[in-house]
């Protein structure tokens, strides 16, 4: 169950820049050891960026990843990853297909893009905090 968050608050943090949203998502996944992507009939949303690299966008809460995927990629529906998932599982299969992490995608779809042994590095060294 993901911690409780009312109206106020999703809209605050909404509202930070993507940077703030970075070090909002860092704490919140370490903190609480789970996160959301999202996913439809087809598959996990992997969109690819102008840029031509494909991202795997990531919410630190469900009602996040609901509400901007509902707004912007309509038919995909929030699911849980844990933090040991992400970490045994997902990263080491984003570094060996060259996907980069988009991290907390706002309403207008912006997000911080990371590259995979990155995030691993951030949420290793923010759970340090909490041993």
């Amino acid at each position: 169950m993901p911690y409780r968050m009312n109206e106020k608050q999703f809209e605050a943090v909404l509202a930070l820049d993507s940077s703030k949203r970075f070090d909002h998502f860092i704490g919140k996944v370490a903190d609480w050891q789970q996160m959301w992507g999202v996913k439809s009939d087809e598959g996990w949303l992997v969109p690819l960026a102008p840029e031509d690299f494909e991202y795997f966008p990531l919410w630190p809460h469900f009602e996040y990843a609901q509400k901007i995927t509902d707004e912007n990629f309509p038919g995909h529906k929030a699911v849980e990853i844990s933090l040991e998932e992400l970490l045994d599982h997902w990263l080491p299969l984003f570094e060996q297909d060259n996907v980069k992490v988009a991290l907390f995608p706002n309403s207008e779809w912006t997000f911080w893009c990371i590259e995979p042994h990155d995030l691993k590095e951030e949420l290793l060294n923010e759970m340090a905090k909490y041993e």
